[in-house]
């Protein structure tokens, strides 16, 4: 009969995929600061026009959220 590692236990794979997902989102983090300005504006700008819809259901928009009608 072969050797068998044991099992891992929930902890220790909970432990796994916490460290796999902390590291994911650190290299994500990097990716975006690294990212040229102009880049990060233009995200910026399209988040603003996916979020703030969903808002203005809500409630209207306040004079300073209302978003710019520009192109990075």
């Amino acid at each position: 009969m072969a050797f068998q590692p044991p099992e891992p236990s929930a902890d220790e794979l909970e432990d796994a995929v916490r460290r796999r997902s902390l590291a994911s989102k650190a290299a994500w983090h990097r990716e975006q600061a690294s990212l040229p300005l102009s880049r990060k504006v233009a995200i910026l700008l399209a988040l603003q026009r996916q979020d703030l819809p969903l808002i203005a259901l809500g409630r209207p928009l306040r004079p300073w959220e209302r978003p710019w009608e520009i192109e990075p």
